[in-house]
């Protein structure tokens, strides 16, 4: 992913911090922290299908799979 599309996404989710990035996509903050320090530094963010994934679901409001917003 470039840097820019990294950040947009952090725009469109209001996330600032490592933190909130752990938080939204529920991964450790040694990798949150790198790909946002890739991203600041106008690197490409190299991601795991995963995560890229679960970016995309944050992005659309979505709720894992089998659950109900609000739980």
């Amino acid at each position: 992913m470039t840097a820019q599309d990294f950040l947009d996404w952090m725009e469109k989710m209001k996330v600032t911090k490592a933190v909130e990035i752990v938080d939204l996509l529920d991964i450790g903050r040694n990798p949150a922290q790198g790909y946002l320090n890739d991203a600041k530094a106008g690197r490409d963010v190299e991601l795991k299908r995963t995560v890229a994934l679960a970016m995309s679901a944050c992005a659309r409001n979505l709720t894992p799979w089998g659950t109900t917003k609000g739980n």
